[in-house]
């Protein structure tokens, strides 16, 4: 079923949205440049915390704790035995052996989409056609039908139990104790099948005895999992498993905690099975350099958007006659790019100068040095005469 509305937004309405926007758009410009500035000092700062962390750290056997090295910031390999079964506390549902289980809840429910396309008119007023269409499909979030344009038909009943995590209390890696939160992200999933026993004591621990049977790795409430209808309701479980860890962290007693650096930074790396202390300082470089590009390319992005905003009047004002205001907003368009690609650059290079001062007063008398080496000798070659 499909539903179409239509909106007209006149040329005054379309200004005054213009003119919000705008002020949006110089509020995202602060933040971006905001956020470009703090992380370069954020990569400079994580950097420094890891070259040091690389060249204190002491590698020990994890099966015994040497009280020297209490304080100290240590890398130990070791199998992982956690100190409980995980109980999930609706369902009853546990596994042993295992930091954490997850709780996946999926309800056969109704799904809106909606899809606009937008076309000018002489004089500056738009109209927007909205399609809405609605199907029904498993979702683990819960769909408000009372929002829906259409809510006759299309009603959802309440999303009852949501997904959910639990982890180990305690784990033991040697000598060591470590909470479960601090190691479960290094772990991985594997689905825990649901036998009937266990369909019949988690119906019963929930609140609805005999309506919940198992299927293929799920727990299932509904009269029949081939043909579901709006409200069935299926739970899967997966174990968080984590045979081996490795650990930089301090030492504290028998436990493990963050490290904090000169520059305030902290330490607490982790890495699934055995690995060597370089590796994991050489990987967690690698991923600081990832999550330094994806912060400027989203500060870069964040201030076009900034810049389209504030500029999109321009286009509004043409649009009085549609062909020049979408010629007017593929300039403002490219004059936003443009404008973000200059603006981020120089943020990057001002905060990078900010954290660097001598390293960047170095490259840039090296750059000088170069265009006037480079520039005398090209003088040098065009005075000689030809033979």
């Amino acid at each position: 079923m499909t539903v179409v509305t239509r909106t007209s937004t006149s040329w005054f309405s379309r200004l005054g949205g213009a003119l919000t926007g705008a002020v949006f758009g110089f509020v995202l410009l602060i933040v971006a440049i905001v956020a470009l500035f703090w992380n370069e000092g954020r990569s400079v700062a994580t950097y420094e915390s890891l070259v040091e962390g690389q060249s204190i750290v002491v590698s020990t056997d994890a099966a015994r704790i040497d009280p020297a090295l209490d304080g100290k910031l240590v890398h130990i390999e070791s199998a992982v035995v956690p100190q409980a079964d995980v109980v999930d506390a609706d369902t009853g549902i546990s596994a042993s052996g295992v930091i954490g289980l997850a709780r996946k809840v999926e309800m056969y429910q109704w799904v809106e989409e909606k899809s606009s396309t937008t076309e000018k008119k002489l004089g500056g007023g738009e109209e927007t056609v909205t399609t809405y269409s609605y199907s029904k499909e498993w979702s683990e979030k819960a769909q408000d039908s009372s929002e829906f344009q259409e809510t006759t038909g299309h009603e959802n009943p309440e999303f009852w139990l949501p997904s959910s995590e639990t982890l180990v209390e305690t784990a033991q890696l040697g000598a060591f104790s470590v909470e479960g939160s601090q190691i479960a992200s290094a772990g991985t999933r594997q689905a825990l099948p649901i036998t009937a026993e266990k369909a019949a004591e988690a119906s019963e621990a929930i609140g609805y005895p005999g309506e919940g049977r198992a299927v293929t790795q799920a727990l299932y409430f509904g009269a029949d999992e081939k043909a579901p209808q709006v409200g069935d309701t299926r739970i899967r479980f997966e174990k968080i498993v984590l045979p081996e860890v490795s650990v930089v962290a301090m030492q504290r007693g028998d436990r493990l905690a963050e490290y904090t650096t000169e520059n305030g930074y902290t330490l607490f790396l982790l890495a699934a099975g055995r690995e060597t202390s370089d590796k994991m300082f050489a990987d967690s470089q690698t991923g600081n350099v990832v999550l330094t590009w994806v912060i400027r390319a989203a500060g870069i992005l964040g201030l076009f958007v900034g810049f389209a905003l504030i500029l999109r009047i321009f286009s509004v004002f043409g649009d009085v006659i549609p062909f020049v205001g979408t010629l007017i907003g593929f300039g403002t368009g490219l004059i936003s790019f443009v404008l973000a690609i200059a603006v981020g650059a120089s943020v990057i290079a001002i905060g990078w100068f900010a954290v660097r001062p001598l390293l960047s007063i170095g490259l840039i008398v090296g750059v000088v040095a170069i265009i006037w080496a480079y520039s005398r000798y090209v003088r040098k070659q065009t005075s000689e005469p030809v033979a």
